[in-house]
């Protein structure tokens, strides 16, 4: 099934909770998360002597059934210390199954699409960000996009694929072609990369690359010379420079853990089908955008259209 949570804070550091937030929804046992919205400053709804809210919302997908998958997100509000003293009131964090696609439920737990939902543009505008499909009328309150969410960083893919998508084999790349490098040191060249330990193992000499920042990350290397670890994702972010380009390149780990906030992407794709062991997610929410040609590959441009 496909969910679309609603994510909501007014008090603490609001950005960096949502976040936290998010991580801790990937880690619920059979839960994908698929695409993440902007983050948006709301004026509070319902009771208003309390801080402005930041929002946000995001698409996952489940095998769990709808009250499973509530029981863990109040575990998670309770884990960043949600207490309901207050109906409406201020928290800490707020986590709302907002739809289910093909889903309609009406019982004493829970309600679908959520009661409120068409009744609070602080709901809606994030949603629709990431449901193009959705049907509905605004309200006109007053709400501002902020910086902070996970796809702010502008996370761009580099890639060197096969024709079914394969990137390495046997923990080594799949193809080292010249005019590829080359490209590969243009794109990134003074700007910051991020990769996983065994993707580090493919450099030249197993050394950072020059004249880039390096990020390496993994939870179990603790320091190398040239680089810097963070051990999760919601480090890396407290890391990154929203205003840099931030290039993702590899390996499968890495990519599989970040492709939901992704926003460019970048492949060259080899004419060739190889025994590939590792391969590059699936790419379907990205709009093709350029094409060149080269003597050995294609280089493919990809990009992540926002839908409100």
């Amino acid at each position: 099934m496909i969910y679309y949570i609603g994510l909501g804070s007014n008090l603490g550091e609001r950005e960096k909770i949502l976040r936290r937030a998010i991580e801790s929804i990937k880690k619920i046992s059979g839960v994908k998360i698929l695409r993440v919205s902007s983050f948006y400053e709301t004026e509070p709804w319902g009771v208003i002597n309390q801080p402005n809210f930041i929002n946000a919302a995001i698409k996952i997908s489940s095998k769990r059934e709808p009250l499973n998958i509530l029981d863990e997100l109040q575990r998670i509000e309770l884990d960043f210390g949600r207490i309901r003293r207050e109906h409406w009131g201020a928290r800490t964090l707020d986590l709302d199954i907002l739809f289910i696609e093909g889903q309609k439920i009406s019982s004493e737990q829970l309600i679908v699409p959520h009661k409120f939902l068409f009744d609070r543009d602080f709901a809606l505008i994030p949603l629709a960000e990431i449901f193009p499909t959705l049907k509905f009328q605004l309200h006109g309150d007053k709400i501002s996009r902020v910086a902070g969410s996970p796809i702010d960083f502008n996370l761009k893919f580099v890639a060197c694929v096969d024709k079914n998508f394969g990137i390495a084999k046997n923990n080594d790349l799949l193809f080292k072609i010249p005019a590829d490098l080359k490209n590969f040191r243009q794109l990134t060249l003074n700007h910051t990369i991020i990769f996983g330990r065994k993707t580090l193992s493919t450099f030249p000499n197993q050394k950072p690359l020059d004249n880039r920042r390096n990020i390496i990350l993994s939870r179990t290397l603790q320091k190398i010379s040239g680089a810097e670890v963070v051990n999760s994702v919601e480090n890396l972010f407290e890391t990154l420079n929203i205003a840099e380009k931030n290039f993702v390149i590899g390996g499968e780990q890495i990519f599989n853990e970040l492709i939901p906030y992704a926003t460019e992407i970048f492949l060259s794709v080899v004419n060739k089908i190889t025994q590939a062991d590792k391969f590059f997610p699936n790419i379907d929410d990205f709009s093709l955008i350029d094409v060149k040609n080269f003597d050995d590959f294609e280089f493919r441009s990809y990009k992540h259209e926002k839908n409100f």
